[in-house]
């Protein structure tokens, strides 16, 4: 049996491409003959309870059982609030069986945290394979700051994995799809849409395959694609060259059609030190002329600096050299352009 698994739509009336995203989910669903669809929390927005269009979106594909938990931004959604045959919103952890495997749904609550909630549960998932269907943080692998919602939110912690064991766990709250502990699989299934400048690129959702356990990505069709790009600018002969050989490969990476262009909304900054700053502007203006910038900013170059001094560029060519040697763990440490930047800084400041 296969099963879609979403998160964090954020539904509101002034955001038709949430309802879009989400449709478009619903018609992958039902060409592929999936009858259930997990919506791992914030189905809907902070403070939005006109349920209406959602309601009617989901009659519309009435042939999906849709499995619902409240997140953080919609803690008061239940079973009473929003009508539809076809919608189950547990407002309460709820296991279900669906072929030999048991989900178990832990809707978001204050104040506490998932190994609690799941220990209320203990005995329906004890000695068999189960999913967590949960909202929440998660301590123990990599994490992915959220700078919109700093703090913890209802965590599930290392040792909580280690003694309830479930074969695999889909949050919600992260809206960047990303895998903070492969080991475990556990997964942040990410926003289907874009919800701001800073939730860049293709969204997805997922299938689970409860024959083997396996996720597959399935890519959502949005109307908006976001895209945020920063370029540090290291003093050289050749920078302009590098910027755009650079830009090219930036937008190369998006891997968008040229269909696509149209739905395409841009963040473009510069910072470091140039020997032409007017230069920068206009290859920045020129190479990305032929998208949106997201609400009409152009380019930010009010971080970059102009400095033409011969024995400092020597100096800072001759230490991003030697910062390009280093390795790079990742984690907790600074990224190796934060590191360049800071150089540049102290070797412009003199």
């Amino acid at each position: 049996m296969k099963i879609s698994v979403t998160a964090d739509v954020h539904l509101r009336k002034s955001h038709p491409e949430r309802y879009n995203a989400l449709e478009d989910i619903f018609k992958q669903t039902m060409a592929e003959n999936i009858e259930h669809l997990i919506i791992a929390g914030d189905l809907f927005d902070q403070d939005f309870q006109n349920y209406s269009d959602f309601e009617a979106l989901s009659k519309k594909y009435s042939g999906i059982q849709l499995h619902i938990i409240p997140g953080n931004h919609d803690l008061n959604i239940s079973q009473e609030s929003i009508v539809g045959d076809n919608i189950s919103i547990y407002t309460e952890p709820k296991d279900l069986l669906f072929d030999s495997t048991i989900f178990l749904f832990v809707p978001y609550e204050e104040g506490t945290n998932m190994g609690d909630k799941i220990t209320e549960m203990e005995q329906s998932v004890e000695g068999n394979k189960w999913v967590l269907i949960a909202h929440g943080d998660y301590y123990g692998g990599l994490k992915e700051q959220n700078p919109l919602e700093p703090g913890t939110y209802m965590p599930l912690s290392r040792k909580d994995w280690e003694r309830f064991r479930p074969s695999t766990v889909l949050l919600g709250h992260i809206h960047k799809p990303y895998l903070p502990d492969e080991s475990r699989n556990i997964y942040y299934v990410g926003s289907p849409c874009g919800l701001s400048i800073n939730e860049t690129g293709r969204r997805r959702f997922l299938v689970y395959e409860t024959t083997n356990g396996s996720l597959t990505e399935k890519c959502v069709a949005t109307d908006i694609l976001y895209f945020n790009e920063s370029f540090m600018i290291q003093p050289a002969e050749n920078e302009i060259e590098k910027l755009e050989d650079e830009i090219t490969n930036r937008i190369m990476s998006w891997q968008i059609d040229l269909a696509d262009y149209s739905k395409v909304q841009i963040r473009v900054k510069a910072t470091g030190f140039t020997m032409d700053k007017s230069s920068v502007l206009k290859t920045l203006e020129e190479k990305f002329e032929q998208f949106k910038y997201y609400k009409d900013e152009g380019p930010n170059i009010e971080e970059l600096s102009v400095n033409t001094n011969p024995q400092l560029l020597t100096i800072s060519q001759r230490t991003m050299e030697l910062i390009d040697q280093l390795e790079w763990s990742g984690q907790d440490e600074p990224t190796a352009e934060d590191i360049k930047r800071a150089a540049l800084s102290v070797i412009y400041s003199t």
